[in-house]
């Protein structure tokens, strides 16, 4: 059986914010980012866009069946607010979206999928949402798994820029519906991708190795836990947030002056990234970031590089976004200035045209012992 792999976990699960050093006067201090991203990788998904006739404009499901249990990732997100509720059985799932904000509950979830992931094969998903009401998702599959479905999916309508990217994917075909309580929002016909009366195409997708990369809005605040007061291979910083999560950033490599750090989340085992940047009289400079699942990283991977690298004294920055080898998701300028205890760094997309009029700006505050940064749109 196919199976979906959620890691909308917290928007925070893949981001690396400007870290602060310990109390010790030796400990090194890592690399900086002026952005805050959130990374999410999905073998694979489903996603209905919804009518009017209930409060929410998408539902969106992701399954990670590689341990022993299936864990769920059940998103609905408001018409009137943008804003994602997540719905999971999911311990690690429920805190990290809670860490960013998010509304999230833990709950039983029922979900039955035909063997055969091609035109026709149903799926349902059975649960009780907070305020008691039954929720029934009927998800028929189209078209068969084609490259055809692969691409950017525009998402002009999320508050946040949020880039979306497809390897593999088929439409929703006739039946999918979504009923909570007793309303029901059937999938409407998608006439830009549909070629009557040849092939009729529903409003919704089936995803295999989904990726999407989000920017993200809001507070972010960390604990520096530990330190290493020398630049070597195993050597790692710790930090903690406020809401529970942990996270590592661990020196992996180190030619020259060219070092390679991976990250990882605790309550997210299933995706990391890797940065790669240069280090010299104690200054960082930040060519990139790679966002990968664990399992196959080197096939599924979001770039984001820096034109010219990330560094104190940078006033002026092009980001590139790549998806593998290839494709380009989007381009855009940071903007950059003041100390680097008190950085501001203001992002505008120019590509694609769909992002072009959306902007965010993130303010750093570094001390000793903490970090802050404080992102808006």
């Amino acid at each position: 059986m196919k199976r979906l792999f959620p890691l909308l976990l917290a928007t925070l699960a893949a981001s690396l914010p400007q870290w602060a050093q310990t109390t010790s006067s030796s400990a090194l201090q890592p690399p900086s980012l002026p952005v805050m991203l959130s990374y999410e990788y999905w073998p694979q998904q489903f996603v209905q866009f919804l009518g009017t006739e209930l409060p929410y404009s998408m539902i969106q499901l992701g399954e990670n069946a590689t341990g022993k249990t299936p864990v769920y990732d059940l998103i609905l997100t408001e018409q009137s607010s943008g804003r994602r509720i997540h719905y999971t059985n999911s311990d690690d799932v429920l805190l990290s979206a809670k860490a960013t904000g998010s509304e999230a509950h833990k709950v039983e979830i029922r979900f039955q999928s035909d063997d055969a992931a091609s035109t026709g094969s149903v799926s349902m998903l059975r649960l009780t949402l907070a305020d008691g009401q039954p929720l029934i998702w009927r998800f028929v599959q189209g078209s068969d798994v084609s490259e055809r479905g692969s691409g950017m999916l525009p998402l002009p309508q999320m508050p946040l820029p949020t880039l979306a990217y497809r390897e593999e994917g088929a439409v929703a075909g006739e039946g999918t519906a979504l009923q909570i309580g007793q309303t029901t929002s059937a999938a409407a016909v998608w006439k830009e991708m549909s070629q009557p009366p040849y092939f009729i195409a529903y409003h919704g997708a089936y995803t295999v190795n989904a990726q999407r990369l989000v920017f993200l809005q809001g507070d972010q605040k960390w604990t520096v836990l530990s330190a290493p007061t020398s630049l070597a291979p195993g050597q790692a910083w710790e930090l903690e947030s406020p809401g529970g999560l942990h996270r590592t950033l661990r020196v992996e490599s180190i030619t020259g002056n060219e070092v390679v750090l991976s990250g990882s989340e605790q309550s997210d085992r299933f995706v990391h990234f890797a940065v790669s940047a240069t280090y010299a009289a104690g200054v960082w400079k930040v060519e990139s970031i790679r966002y990968s699942p664990v399992k196959e990283g080197d096939k599924h991977y979001i770039d984001v590089r820096f034109q010219p690298a990330i560094a104190p004294d940078a006033k002026q920055v092009e980001l590139e976004i790549t998806a593998g080898k290839k494709t380009l998701l989007a381009t855009a300028v940071i903007a950059l200035s003041g100390p680097a205890e008190d950085r501001v760094g203001s992002l505008a997309f120019k590509k694609p045209d769909w992002l072009s009029k959306k902007s965010i700006t993130v303010e750093t505050k570094n001390s000793t012992t903490a970090i802050e940064q404080i992102a808006n749109l």
